[in-house]
């Protein structure tokens, strides 16, 4: 008897345990990609496929380096164009948002009420170019 009061309450937190470490799991990939897409475009001209790189190469470069990191845990067809954003901000500056959809299943949204549902997931980094000169540089 005491088992049957005490099974419901361990499922519960089980499955607490259990969509968070999912949320963490697919929020640590989306954070990566933002950090690893702002890597390639601070460092642009230190790399050899970028040649005079100008704005629009840069970001073709950044969003394709999101996207193949994104890629080891998202289809590539869920990873939609509005779903990476990169811009130069003030201050010699580039600025990389990712937002994606949480693909995991929401496990405890209807048996707790006010769970917050997570449906997208984002995350943005600032950084400044490693060379200044390439800020003026850009069209």
């Amino acid at each position: 008897m005491e088992f049957a009061v005490i099974v419901v309450l361990l499922l519960l937190i089980l499955f607490a345990i259990l969509e968070f470490a999912f949320i963490f799991y697919q929020r640590h990939f989306v954070e990566n990609a933002a950090r690893e897409g702002m890597r390639v475009g601070i460092r642009a001209n230190n790399y050899s496929c970028f040649t005079g790189c100008g704005a629009q190469e840069r970001k073709t470069a950044v969003e394709e380096r999101v996207a193949e990191y994104l890629s080891a845990i998202y289809d590539a067809d869920a990873i939609e164009a509005g779903d990476i954003e990169v811009e130069r901000v003030a201050e010699k500056a580039l600025k990389v948002s990712v937002a994606v959809e949480n693909f995991f299943p929401q496990l405890l949204s209807g048996l707790i009420p006010g769970f917050a549902n997570q449906n997208t997931l984002s995350y943005s980094i600032t950084g400044e170019y490693e060379d200044p000169d390439e800020f003026d540089n850009e069209e």
